[in-house]
């Protein structure tokens, strides 16, 4: 891997985002704020993993 994958830059720091500003919706008394952060989480670290496979070798890259 040579480069920045921007793409998948953009993913986990957003994903990261959203989950902390939902955190402080829950926080303060927003309970539903919850789900979308629960979903944005899911989605940084599927993210990471995904780039942790593809550094490793286990699959191939996709073409952008």
């Amino acid at each position: 891997m040579t480069g920045i994958r921007w793409a998948s830059l953009a993913t986990v720091v957003g994903g990261g985002v959203i989950f902390l500003v939902c955190l402080v919706g829950v926080v303060l008394g927003h309970p539903w704020s919850a789900v979308p952060g629960g979903v944005a989480l899911l989605m940084a670290v599927r993210e990471v993993r995904y780039l942790r496979r593809l550094r490793s070798g286990k699959i191939a890259g996709r073409e952008s």
